[in-house]
């Protein structure tokens, strides 16, 4: 059905149309977003960039931005630049063949789900860190944490010798 690579790919056209309002996304931060690597990261950006959907800025404040405006970018815009479309008459030369059939339509609707949902449908507004904790810590009062207890034992056989 759909490739990992292509899932990434959502979920990268998705995470930069989450934070790219406020300023351009670093390759670092969607790699450490999304618990990808760098490289990989990179190699789908490229993708993404040659396709039209995002843009590259260079230099110090620099980064990636969604090309255009996201209420018109569908997800099926992203995933088809990373999908190929199967025709199959190769596989079920049969016309009746029930298999070819079913096929089709799951992949028809598939293509229609996908077409019905913006970028910016699918994206959550972010929120800065700072924010987020200062939103979190202002609806509760937290206690003070109690002091740890460290214990008076030796770390290792060998500096059993020095507690005696």
């Amino acid at each position: 059905m759909i490739l990992k690579k292509t899932a990434k790919a959502v979920d990268i056209a998705v995470f930069i149309t989450s934070r790219s309002a406020v300023e351009p996304v670093t390759t670092e931060e969607i790699a450490s977003g999304l618990g990808l690597s760098s490289s990989y990261t990179e190699s789908i950006l490229k993708e993404l960039r040659e396709a039209g959907l995002i843009r590259a800025h260079r230099g110090p404040g620099g980064g990636y931005q969604i090309r255009g405006n996201p209420e018109d970018i569908s997800l099926w815009d992203v995933v088809k630049h990373f999908e190929v479309v199967h025709s199959f008459d190769e596989l079920y030369p049969d016309d009746g063949h029930p298999m070819k059939s079913l096929e089709a339509d799951i992949q028809r609707h598939l293509q229609e789900t996908l077409a019905s949902q913006t970028l910016d449908d699918v994206a959550v507004p972010f929120m800065p860190r700072d924010a987020r904790v200062t939103s979190m810590l202002g609806q509760f009062r937290l206690k003070p944490l109690p002091a740890p207890v460290m214990p008076r034992a030796p770390n290792s056989v060998f500096q059993l010798s020095m507690m005696l």
